[in-house]
């Protein structure tokens, strides 16, 4: 076969960046026989390629980020590209297709957030993905979701066949491990400014992260406790941050509370190991990460029991309401202060991730090409 995959998000190392980049790096290790064409950005790390003859890289200049360019582009110029280089399977992995492709096509919709949630986009950029995501659906010959309850919601809103969807886990990079070296980790916390003990949370800065929840439960944690433990909130700004950062600045003392902003790969890891606990309270997810790699690393999680997280974590985190600040608090400082509990919720945590491998998702992505292929050729 041959397979083109719009790898364009493969260099950012979050979200949909790290589940495309690693789904190619293990296509890779697995399949040295179909050929694969690569859609990367001119100008960004695409390392996650592999080196090997079966993989050759399609550059273009055409971003996410222009979403008219980018349409016109996916819409137009792509299969245009795709028929004259004789594609037989088409992966768009960040829930779009060119919906006028001849060849074979496979789509991932890791969640169905802006129809679950349309109030946390602009409402123009809600027609958008909510009219494209219905199109590519309505195109795919296959469709992977995140997890069991994408895809109850896949079947429900999109009203696509079972039969069609196929969940796919991911997995967990390997630099996300337990790290003793206590330089390294005290040099993380130097480079951020960040105290010595501290709760971490991972993520975006939008209005789905649910953290002026988080922060108003922190707040109400005993002031010994805030005095010993800073909120630490790393990832970089998006939509309606403003609200998140004056939701801190009503909380008070500013020390109590760190944003780091982006944080680069290589560090990533190393907070995870230095953080006393991750609160994840995300109102809706369609995986959600870094539950998995705190817990990979180590690290005490508490996390909401909606959408698919109670799925993904199982019994390795401790759950609770994302709605209800006093048991987020709650579950805050029992996994502070419980020493018994924080020892369960550690190997359970080196249990759970057991569950998901790059290896195991790269090979049933390549048989759903292969069934994609087979469907498209009768």
């Amino acid at each position: 076969m041959r397979i083109a995959i719009d790898a364009r998000m493969g260099h950012m190392h979050v979200g949909m960046g790290v589940y495309v980049g690693g789904l190619i790096s293990h296509l890779g290790e697995i399949d040295k026989a179909n050929e694969y064409f690569i859609i990367v950005n001119k100008g960004r790390n695409a390392d996650f390629v592999p080196r090997q003859e079966n993989f050759i890289k399609w550059v273009t200049s055409i971003s996410y980020e222009n979403h008219l360019t980018r349409d016109l582009w996916e819409q137009g110029y792509l299969p245009l590209k795709l028929h004259r280089h004789k594609i037989d399977i088409y992966h768009g992995p960040n829930y779009v297709l060119p919906i006028f492709t001849k060849a074979g096509t496979v789509l991932t919709a890791y969640d169905m957030i802006s129809f679950a949630t349309p109030e946390w986009y602009k409402p123009i950029s809600r027609f958008r993905v909510q009219k494209l995501l219905k199109l590519s659906a309505k195109k795919a010959n296959k469709t992977i979701a995140g997890s069991e309850n994408s895809k109850r919601d896949i079947i429900k809103i999109l009203r696509v066949p079972e039969e069609k969807i196929k969940v796919v886990y991911i997995g967990i990079n390997d630099i996300y491990r337990p790290i003793n070296d206590k330089h390294k980790l005290d040099s993380v916390k130097t480079r951020y400014d960040i105290a010595d003990r501290f709760i971490l949370h991972v993520g975006s800065l939008n209005p789905r992260k649910n953290i002026p929840r988080l922060i108003d439960a922190y707040s109400r944690l005993p002031a010994k406790i805030m005095e010993e433990y800073q909120l630490v909130i790393a990832g970089k700004r998006s939509w309606r941050a403003d609200e998140i950062f004056a939701k801190a600045k009503q909380f008070g003392p500013e020390e109590r509370i760190a944003f780091t902003g982006f944080v680069a790969e290589d560090d990533l890891p190393l907070l995870m190991n230095a953080a006393d606990l991750l609160a994840f309270p995300s109102l809706y997810e369609g995986f959600g990460i870094p539950p998995l790699e705190a817990m990979a690393c180590g690290t005490p999680v508490i996390a909401s029991n909606t959408s698919s997280i109670p799925e993904i974590v199982g019994d390795a985190a401790l759950l609770f309401d994302p709605y209800n600040v006093e048991e987020m608090a709650a579950a805050m400082y029992r996994a502070l202060t419980d020493e018994q509990l924080r020892y369960e919720l550690r190997y359970k945590g080196f249990e759970r991730i057991n569950h998901f491998s790059w290896e195991k998702a790269a090979r049933e992505t390549l048989a759903l090409y292969g069934e994609a292929y087979r469907v498209k050729g009768k």
